[in-house]
């Protein structure tokens, strides 16, 4: 794909999300493969003109490690209202987030990673596909999108989160006072350890105050019009806040 090209795809994605819309990429305009995800993506995020508090990291079977930006503009205090833009469905996910007290070397080892989180958080994050129909999108075509990353909710610290085994642990979401979806967390510590490599490779890093995201415990749940939310974590704790849809 030509860099014009690229510019355009970008492009068409910061007009949707700002507009809160979903739009279709014709053949011409689809990323080929992980390495035009990503350029597509950095371009977008510049445009949006938002600092980057967090990253949220996903490895792809038999693939990479893909990760996308969470953006300033999108942060939403616990207990707070998330009014997403336009009239397309909210996403949410529940999981198990690391805040870090100080920046991450590329070429730093699994101990110095572990050694620079300041906290373990519950959050929400957010969600809102640019595209149509995200759910049969190739990850690297979601990727170009930021993986629908949309913004967070971060709640209390999860209390001495070192001294827990966090793989397996049971969490639950309640809409309006009623359990809606269950699930377990797979390996919160394992996903963050993938992340600065994954990073480093494209000469990034993880810098201080800036939180990382490790996967959804419930899978992505779609959502229109208004509720009072609570995430559950076993264990660890709970993170709640209101959504006003369309």
């Amino acid at each position: 794909m030509s860099q014009d090209r690229l510019d355009r795809v970008a492009a068409r994605l910061v007009a949707a999300r700002q507009q809160g819309a979903r739009i279709s990429l014709s053949a011409s305009e689809m990323p080929a493969d992980f390495e035009q995800g990503f350029a597509i993506q950095e371009r977008v995020v510049p445009a949006l003109k938002s600092p980057i508090i967090g990253w949220k990291v996903s490895p792809v079977p038999n693939g990479p490690v893909i990760y996308a930006p969470i953006l300033e503009a999108g942060r939403v205090e616990a207990n707070g209202t998330w009014t997403p833009v336009g009239h397309e469905p909210a996403g949410l996910e529940l999981e198990i987030a690391f805040r870090l007290g100080c920046s991450v070397a590329p070429e730093a080892s699994a101990e110095q990673v572990l050694d620079a989180v300041a906290a373990a958080h519950v959050v929400f994050e957010l969600c809102q596909s640019r595209l149509v129909d995200p759910a049969r999108l190739p990850r690297h075509v979601a990727l170009a999108d930021c993986i629908a990353s949309a913004g967070i909710v971060v709640g209390p610290e999860i209390a001495d989160w070192r001294g827990k085994d966090l793989k397996a642990r049971p969490a639950r979401l309640w809409v309006d006072g009623s359990v809606h979806v269950e699930g377990r967390s797979l390996d919160p510590v394992g996903a963050l350890l993938l992340l600065a490599p994954a990073m480093a490779r494209r000469g990034l890093r993880i810098e201080a105050g800036q939180v990382v995201i490790t996967g959804s415990l419930i899978g992505l749940n779609w959502l229109t019009g208004r509720h009072v939310l609570k995430g559950v974590i076993d264990d660890c704790g709970e993170v709640a806040m209101n959504l006003a849809a369309a």
